[in-house]
């Protein structure tokens, strides 16, 4: 396989689309003959640490003023490749182009097809979903008219779709009219072979230290965690009276600091490292109950050893983990009290949790997967 990859996140940010193109960016690398990578670059970020050997870097700025990308926005330009992509494209270089999102396959993707190459495109979400729960004002209807085109055209025109999760993959196939049989589910993994964190032997008193991460200035965490600490919170420290809560993560808002300190809640603002409080944490909690996709943050509860008790939205994707036991779901009052219960009474250690996230999210697991997916597919490796 001769693949052009094209994603469209800043590689080296701590958010979860890139933790998840990282991954997906050596997987493919891992599979190709050779690979070129085309990637976003801004002042003061550039690739990542991990990077597999071999592959060809295209860096592509977007050095526009505000007022020209909220013109190109309007005409539809919504991504920086229309300049650079075509040429490589057409070259006769490669015989697969990866979209890395279905924004960046517009209007390439057809071309793609055109020229005879394989064309794979990754959703990390329903993005027309993920786009209403968090955009607004004047941007919301130029960003939400243009979604639905480029992601329709995306799921009719690629040969594969890959998706993070099985509701991804229902969700675009209801909304595009859609029979699903382009669509593969590949989850997400770790970017490189990495050594699980030290786990410490777990506290005997029990369940007592619970922690939500996240980035908390996106809407979609803010405007789910502040009703979920008035509403929540209470039932929590009904059923563990002794519980610990606390909330760490970049960027909190003046709203939801005030909300942490009504109620005694332990915020960390903009942590330089997550590991401290993830060491001393006995369960971690996923409230967000808006936007799409797989919330990567809950991959950090289960490295950790961590049971995750999570909204119906959050656990997306985290199928074997429930299965497993060692993840408990809610979606009202009823059935977050009745998942505390249950996680009362869990008997699965850090250990075992550690073992089931090794087995699922490994670089090694999700190339197996990739490459499985490939080989049953149109994309003959």
């Amino acid at each position: 396989m001769k693949t052009l990859f094209i994603t469209h996140h800043y590689l080296s940010t701590p958010g979860g689309g890139a933790f998840a193109s990282r991954a997906y960016i050596n997987a493919f690398a891992e599979l190709s003959e050779y690979m070129t990578l085309l990637y976003p670059v801004k002042e003061g970020q550039d690739l990542f640490e991990g990077l597999k050997a071999g592959v060809d870097v295209c860096p592509v700025p977007y050095d526009k003023s505000r007022l020209l990308k909220l013109m190109h926005l309007l005409k539809g330009k919504v991504h920086r490749y229309f300049g650079v992509a075509p040429a490589l494209i057409s070259s006769g270089k490669y015989d697969t182009v990866v979209f890395d999102t279905s924004l960046v396959s517009y209007r390439l993707i057809a071309l793609a097809k055109r020229k005879g190459l394989k064309t794979i495109v990754i959703h990390h979400n329903y993005q027309y979903e993920y786009f209403r729960d968090n955009v607004s004002g004047p941007l919301r209807f130029p960003t939400l008219f243009w979604c639905r085109r480029y992601e329709a055209e995306a799921v009719a025109n690629a040969d594969l779709n890959l998706t993070l999760t099985p509701d991804d993959a229902r969700l675009l196939c209801e909304a595009y009219g859609h029979r699903g049989d382009n669509f593969r589910v590949l989850g997400t993994f770790e970017s490189v072979t990495s050594v699980l964190p030290g786990i410490k032997a777990q506290d005997s008193s029990g369940l007592r230290r619970f922690i939500i991460t996240g980035s908390l200035a996106d809407p979609q965490t803010e405007r789910s965690l502040i009703p979920w600490i008035g509403e929540f919170y209470p039932v929590l420290k009904s059923i563990f009276p002794e519980a610990e809560l606390t909330i760490a993560g970049r960027n909190p808002s003046p709203e939801l600091r005030l909300a942490c300190e009504k109620v005694g809640i332990r915020l960390i603002p903009s942590p330089v490292s997550m590991d401290p409080v993830m060491e001393e944490a006995d369960c971690y909690i996923c409230p967000t109950s808006l936007g799409g996709g797989l919330k990567l943050r809950v991959m950090d509860g289960l490295k950790w050893g961590l049971p995750v008790l999570a909204h119906k939205k959050s656990a997306r994707g985290y199928e074997q983990f429930l299965e497993h036991g060692c993840m408990l779901q809610y979606d009202d009052l009823d059935s977050f009290r009745k998942a505390l219960e249950k996680l009362s009474r869990l008997k699965l250690s850090k250990k075992d949790i550690c073992g089931l996230y090794d087995e699922i999210f490994s670089f090694r697991a999700g190339v197996s997967r990739l490459d499985e997916i490939l080989r049953n597919s149109a994309i003959k490796l």
